[in-house]
This record gives C-alpha cells, structure tokens and sequence, in this order.
C-alpha cells in the first residue's frame, strides 16, 4: 500500500493504475471529496426538512416555510404535461409524421403505466427545499426464459437437448427520483457541461448483492448498516436486516457504469454503457432553485430569507407571551369577602352584602378594587402585529410571491394595483417556472431516446396501435401490381397487333406511380438512428401551468382566424384557376404545422383538390346557340317521329282491340250457354232431391201416424178394461156395503119386536 500513490499527488486518473483495486480506489476518493465538498449543504438541508415537516412543531412558531413552499408548488407546477413531438421543419414529410406519431402515442402511453405527476411533484419540492431535484430514466426490459427447439449434431444422432434463450416480453421506461443525499457529483466542476462523473447511492441486503454482483462478490461484501431502529437495537439479528452502501457510478469518459461498495476492494461490477444515450448521464440537467455559475453545489431556498423566517418566529413568539400576560388581574379588601364572591358569580347573579354601610364609606366597589394595567401591553402587541406584517411582507418580496398570487387583496387597492402586483409576481415566477418546463422536457426527452434505441418493433405496435404496414407486405404488394402491369402491357399490345382499341389500365396501377407507403421498418429505422430523429423529430411538452390554457385557447382562435383569413383572401383566386391549390395548401399547412391542432386536420388539408375553372359567360355565346339550334331540330324530329309512332300505335291498338273484344263477346256467349246449361242440370238435380226428401218425409210421418195410431188404440183399450174393473169393484162393494146393512138392520128389527 506505501507503493500507491497519495491524493496529492495524483495529476490524472490514470496514476492510479489500471487494476481493479485502482479503479476502486479512485472512486472511493471521489466519493470523499464529493461528500465533503456537499456536507455543509447536506446538513443544512436536513434541518430545512425538519423545520417543514417537524414531528413536535416548535412553540410559537409561525409556519413560513410551509406556507411558502406550498404556494410555490402550485405556482410552479400543478398539472401533468403531455408529450408533443413534431416535425422540426414543419415541411412536408411522412416519415417524419409517422415517427412523430409513433414517438407522441409511446410516450403518452410509457407515462400512463405509473405514477409519474408524484414524481415531478417530489421533485419540486426538492427544489424548494433542499434546492436541487434529482430523478433518472431507467429502462425495465420484463425478460422470459423460452426453449428452443431439440437439434441434431450429425445424421443418424440422437436429439440433443434444446438450448433455452431468453426472450424480451415486454418493455418500459420509467422515471425514478433520487433522494438529495443519494446523489454525487463527481468532479469540481462548475456547470453541467463540465461533469464527467455522477453517482447513485443504494442500500442493498444479501439478496440484492448476490442477484447484482453473483453469489461470490455478493457473499464478499460486508454488511454494514440496518434501515429499521428495533432491528439495529437487537443483539440476535446481527445480519438478517442489514444492508451496504452501493454506489452506481455513471463514468461519461469511459462510458461504463461502475459499481462501489466501501468494504469491498474491488469494484463489484463494471458494466458497459447500458443506455446508449447521446449525454450519456440518465438524468437532465438537475433542477435547481437558485441559480449559480460558479459551483453545482445548490443552496436552499430558504436561505435567502432564514433570517426574516427566524425574527418572525421571534415576532409571533412575543406577541403569544404578551396575549398570555394579558390577563384581568388585581387585589381587593381583604375585608370585604363579597368581592371574592361577586367575582365568581355568573351572569346576572347578585350577591348579598352583609354590611352596606361599610361598602357606602369605602366609595363603592370602584373604589374597593385594584386592578392591574394592561393598557401598555396591549399597545406593544399591537405594535408586534404590524412588525410582523412588515416582516413578511419582506418575505414575499424576497421569494417573489405577490399578495394577490396569495388569494389577499386589499379592498380599497385599484384594479390596475393588482393587475401590476400579479404581473410582477408572475415575472419574478417565470424563471423558475421555465426551469421546471425545461427540466420535465429534459426527462421526457430521455424517454423518448430510451424507446427510439431500446424498444422492440412488436412493443411499439402494441403500446401505440399506429397502422402501418411492414415491409414484407409493402414488397409483395409491389411485386403483384408489377406483374398487373405486365398483364396489362401484353393485353394493350395484343390489342393494338389485332387492330382493335386497347383497354383502359386497371386502377390499382395509380399506385406504382404513387410513393411508396411508410412501413414500421422505415419508422424503426429513422427512431434508431440519432442524427434522423434529431434531425426530423423535435420533441417538447405541453405547458404544466393551468394558467396558460386561456392562451392555448387564444392560440388555437388565433389559427383558426388565420386559416379563415387565407381561405378568403386567396379562395377566389384559386376558384377562378388564377391561383394553383398547391400553393392555397401549403399556405394553410405552414400555419397548421406550426399549431398543436395542425396534425390533425393536415390530412384534410392535403386531400383539398383543384375546384375545375369556370367556363367563359362570352365564348359559350355561340356554341349555346348552335347547341340551342342543334336541340330544336332534333327535338322536332323526335316529335314527329313520336307522332307517327304513336298513330301507327294507335292504328295497331285499335285493330288489337276491336279482335280482343269479338273474341270477347263469342267466349261470353258460350260462357253464358255453358252456364245456363249448368243451371237447368242443377235445377232438376235440386228439384228431384227435394221430391225425394219430401216423399221421404211424408214416408216417415205416415209411419209415425200409424205408430201413433197403434199406441193410442192400445191406450184406449187399457182405459177400458180399467173402467170394467172399476166398475166391477164398485159393484161388489155395493153389493157388500148392501149386505152389511141389512144384517145390522135386523138385530135392531129383532129388539124392536
């Protein structure tokens, strides 16, 4: 180790060596010099989150910094932005509208997946309070394990076992804040051009480590520290919970990403440049709150007005000690005991007093009592009240917040008044607000370089949903229409060799003459390719101020007046065909392609046609009238040739019609026999029916009769014989009835006697 040499005495990264333990070595001592060079700035931005967010809030304490930051946060950013990649000349070219498509719908798309408004919004709040925002790109490529197919060494071998490949099956970029401690420059450099080296800190358990480095460098590194306090306290989880220090650092000279750890000699891994972007670093240029071209160690907002922060807490302090001393306080006689009384009597309570007289010669209760003054201090907190007033006013002057940005106004202040304090306000915003702009831009930025180099054409299609053709399909669509040209060119010769007239070319050979369409491959390829997309693509974002959609809203009236205007000033010209429509459309795409609605409506603009020119009222004179002339004899012509037709019709018609209606008369007349005949036949068949029924009815009422006839002679010859029997009985019992009598007749004789 004596053999190495000291930090002073090192002139350029290579009198370290070129052996891992050098490389190490070097960053370690870059990791040094880094933290010591930002420690002062470390510390005091941990104090500042404390005062933000303090678990026991101070007494007394008045909150500015709070207050300040979250005005500061809604003034700057409040709205997520959308990506808007264009054409960087506005002229006419597919490939760039394609590329631009593709790029707007990917980037729309790979910000939808997460949550990318929390990371902007943690990033300006890093620049409000520590003063520097730090977040990077990574790319996450979702990998699978997929079996290939059994081969063959030789003829007449066994199948040999399948080689396993892996497979991308998805892929996304996303954006990751990094925690201001967590992030190095490394280099005393003095504006962003100027770094060459920047490093990520990470805590990484056993697992992380052998899954990062493999199971040997993994297993290598010691331990050192713990997140979780209970665990830290406990003496039977020594290594359970632990985890190292990392440092990924991003080396721009030799493009390779180094990774550090402390208690480990070597570096743990040493990669090549994984991204392949054009800065190289995967973060823009940190956001910064105040700036300086003297240093990149950023200085915290609230510095710029600590102090006032800290005679306002001193402010609001006293004025809370002086309202806690203004209290009703006094002494009173001792020996008039009502007093203690009437002072805890409530509302309309009166007290008894045993001794009027007494109270009489005192003066009363005004005189009996002795209160504290409290006059003197009521004034001086008045007083405080107004100088506090004036110290925040100073602070809003300090950080550019206006009054009225605040929701305050004063109601006696003109319009005009607030109208200038919300311009001057806006004004002394606008630099940081650009700043947060630049700095999203930069990010999206980014992640449009990530997809252009890293993502597959499949994922494109499914993330974007652009319809566009490959170029297999473009190639033998071409070779069909080559061959439809051919068959074409054989038939209008075989025409013309047969003396007969040619056909007319099928349309779907327009198309040969037309430009080829883009295809995905062209698209992929222009995206590949730095110089062409830089070249074609300019890719910016919407604004993240909700203020300016009422300029985005005076904008778009702006375009449409401008294409109203150019359609009035210039329709005539090209109706009457003095003016060529190519030269109306393009006017109207230069002001589209220079507007967010322009992509949308330029197709419509370019299917705009020539309007056919309009015919001489002077020059038609002539042929109208010879045409006119032309019309009236062909017209009579065809009248008189419609008159004879329609007498020789009428001839034919009538000779028709005289034939249909004898024909007519005879096929009526036998008809009408035929049906008179019918109508005898059926008379004497329904006549002799009805004889019949007749003759069958008066059958059967004779045999009815003749039964009723027997029926009624057997029923008189019953009533007969019933009346002899009758009349029998009753003579019998006459002759009983007559005999009974006379023998009761003679017993009586007898006694007479």
């Amino acid at each position: 180790m004596s053999d190495l040499p000291t930090a002073n005495s090192l002139e350029k990264p290579s009198d370290l060596g070129k052996k891992p333990e050098a490389i190490a070595r070097r960053w370690k001592l870059e990791l040094k010099l880094a933290a010591k060079r930002e420690s002062a700035w470390i510390k005091k931005s941990a104090d500042i989150y404390k005062l933000y967010t303090p678990e026991t809030p101070a007494t007394n304490s008045f909150g500015i910094l709070w207050t300040n930051t979250e005005t500061l946060r809604q003034a700057v950013y409040n709205s997520l932005p959308e990506p808007d990649c264009r054409r960087r000349y506005q002229d006419e070219d597919p490939l760039g509208k394609a590329v631009a498509e593709v790029m707007t719908r990917s980037l729309e798309f790979a910000q939808d997946v997460y949550d990318f408004d929390s990371v902007l919004k943690g990033d300006v709040l890093s620049m409000l309070l520590p003063g520097r925002a730090v977040s990077r790109v990574r790319y996450i490529p979702d990998i699978r394990e997929v079996e290939g197919e059994p081969k063959k060494a030789q003829e007449g071998d066994e199948l040999q076992e399948p080689d396993a490949y892996e497979e991308i099956e998805w892929e996304q970029v996303i954006c990751e804040r990094v925690q201001y401690n967590d992030f190095r420059i490394l280099c005393a450099a003095k504006t962003w051009d100027q770094v060459t080296a920047i490093g990520f800190r990470h805590r990484f358990t056993r697992e992380d480590c052998v899954e990062k480095f493999g199971g040997e460098i993994g297993n290598a590194i010691t331990l050192d520290s713990a997140d979780d306090e209970d665990v830290k306290s406990s003496k039977d989880c020594e290594d359970l919970f632990k985890t190292a220090e990392i440092w990924e650092i991003w080396d721009k000279d030799q493009k390779e990403v180094i990774w550090i750890c402390q208690s480990y000699a070597n570096p743990c891994k040493i990669q090549d440049d994984p991204l392949s972007l054009s800065g190289f670093f995967p973060i823009p240029r940190p956001l910064y709150a105040i700036e300086n071209d003297q240093t990149l160690i950023p200085a915290p907002l609230y510095t710029q007005y600590e102090q006032q922060a800290k005679e306002l807490n001193k402010i609001s302090g006293r004025i809370n000690k002086l309202i806690d001393a203004l209290k009703v306080r006094g002494i009173y006689d001792a020996t008039m005991g009502e007093l203690s009384q009437l002072m805890k009597a409530g509302d309309n309570d009166l007290v008894p007093a045993q001794d009027t007289a007494r109270w009489a010669e005192k003066g009363g209760i005004e005189k009996a009592i002795f209160f504290m003054p409290i006059e003197a201090a009521a004034k001086v907190i008045a007083e405080l009240y107004i100088q506090r007033d004036q110290c925040k006013q100073i602070i809003y002057e300090i950080t550019g917040i206006a009054d009225i940005m605040r929701s305050a106004s004063d109601p006696q202040e003109t319009f005009g008044a607030q109208k200038i304090k919300t311009q001057w306000g806006t004004q002394r915003l606008q630099r940081m607000q650009r700043e947060v702009q630049r700095y999203i831009r930069d990010l999206i930025r980014l992640k449009a370089e990530i997809i252009s180099e890293k993502f597959q054409m499949e994922t494109l299609e499914q993330m974007t949903l652009v319809q566009l053709p490959h170029q297999a399909e473009l190639d033998a669509e071409k070779v069909r229409l080559e061959q439809m040209a051919q068959q074409y060119q054989m038939q209008a010769q075989q025409a013309q060799m047969a003396g007969q007239q040619p056909p007319p070319p099928p349309p779907e050979l327009e198309k040969l003459k037309q430009p080829m369409p883009i295809s995905w491959e062209k698209v992929v390829e222009a995206m590949r390719s730095d110089a062409t997309r830089t070249y074609r693509i300019d890719i910016e974002t919407d604004s993240t101020l909700s203020a300016t959609q009422d300029d985005d809203a005076q904008g778009l009236a702006l375009v449409l007046k401008g294409l109203s205007d150019i359609m009035v000033a210039f329709g005539p010209a090209v109706e009457k065909g003095v003016m060529d429509i190519a030269m109306l459309k393009e006017l109207m795409l230069v002001v589209c392609r220079r507007a967010k609605l322009g992509t949308a409506i330029e197709d419509v603009i370019n299917k705009m046609k020539q309007p056919p020119p309009p015919k001489d009222p002077e020059a038609g004179k002539v042929e109208a009238q010879k045409a006119l002339e032309q019309m009236k004899g062909e017209l009579t012509l065809k009248i008189k040739q419609a008159e004879m037709a329609a007498k020789q019709q009428s001839e034919q018609f009538s000779s028709q019609l005289k034939a249909q209606v004898e024909t007519q008369k005879q096929e009526s007349q036998a008809q009408q026999n035929q049906h008179q005949q019918m109508l005898e036949s059926q008379r004497a068949q329904e006549q002799a029916n009805i004889d019949a029924a007749l003759e069958q009815q008066r059958m059967s009422f004779d045999e009815r009769l003749a039964a009723r006839d027997a029926a009624l002679k057997v029923e008189l010859e019953h009533i007969k014989n019933a009346g002899k029997m009758e009349v029998a009985l009753v003579g019998q019992e006459t002759t009983l009835a007559s005999a009974q009598i006379s023998a009761e007749a003679k017993p009586e004789t007898t006694n007479a006697v």
